[in-house]
């Protein structure tokens, strides 16, 4: 399915599904339980995902792959909506108290039982021989700790008007050349939205979880300490994901860290603003 595909799908809840895309995606989860020794963990963390989930579900049931594999969904402090969803499809899903990507990510990291680990988002769609284009070559090359790929962008609703795919195409062009410069250059353009990681070249290491305004928070971080226990392969493969919300500059986006979630407490804001902590009020 292309991207575009998607659009009847976009704010979808189990209840809007028809039978045949209810049930593909139930039996989807049914058989994923069945898997003894995945190969592969896929593990995408879930905060406020509910317009774009059920889309993203349908686009992991669309893998193609022989290798034997899991998803694993770390709710951090997620909504109701996205959690119903997952729960009455019969996905697999931890919970993480620790507010922040890398406290999720890094719960993803402990619960999962593959030798590969790909980090994915609940607001993009996937090529659908995603597994295979990202994971196969960890068994070619031995060296090798991580492969990455460039997500492109869509619209509201799935959509790519003239506009965006000719954003997405200088996108693939600027982002290739980035890719292709300096160490510095190249770490400060890898995304976690596409990146396959050697779970014994991970696991010693982890995601650091205090990344208080860190543009980007868990990515470029953690292929820095990468970069020096093995190399790196950049993977072509089609992944769509939304446009990035805005934010202030230098500060990373609200879901990465406690400090920038919003509180009906405008004196605890102050407090932790100026990075107060104990005080009595």
């Amino acid at each position: 399915m292309k991207v575009t595909d998607y659009q009847s799908y976009f704010g979808a809840t189990p209840k809007s599904l028809n039978d045949a895309d209810f049930n593909r995606l139930v039996t989807y989860f049914d058989l994923l339980r069945q898997v003894e020794k995945p190969v592969v963990s896929l593990i995408t963390p879930i905060f406020r995902a509910k317009e774009t989930l059920v889309a993203h579900l349908l686009s992991l049931s669309n893998l193609k792959t022989i290798i034997p594999y899991e998803v694993i969904f770390v709710e951090n402090n997620a909504d109701e909506e996205s959690l119903a969803i997952l729960n009455q499809l019969g996905a697999k899903v931890v919970s993480e108290p620790r507010q922040g990507i890398t406290h999720a990510r890094q719960k993803g990291l402990v619960e999962a039982r593959g030798k590969i680990l790909c980090s994915m988002d609940p607001d993009s769609i996937y090529d659908p021989y995603y597994i295979d284009k990202m994971a196969l070559p960890f068994f070619i090359d031995k060296d090798l700790v991580l492969c990455y790929s460039i997500s492109q962008s869509y619209e509201d609703n799935f959509q790519l008007s003239p506009k965006m795919r000719l954003r997405n195409k200088l996108k693939l062009v600027y982002f290739r050349w980035k890719l292709s410069g300096k160490f510095t250059t190249k770490i400060k353009h890898i995304r976690a939205v596409a990146m396959a990681i050697r779970r014994d070249a991970l696991e010693p290491i982890g995601y650091e979880t205090d990344l208080k305004a860190v543009s980007g928070c868990d990515d470029g971080m953690l292929a820095m300490h990468l970069h020096n226990l093995g190399s790196f392969k950049y993977i072509p493969v089609d992944v769509y994901t939304a446009l990035p919300p805005k934010r202030e500059p230098g500060k990373p986006f609200p879901f990465c860290n406690e400090r920038f979630l919003k509180s009906n407490n405008q004196l605890e804001d102050t407090f932790r603003e100026l990075q107060i902590s104990n005080v009595e009020h």
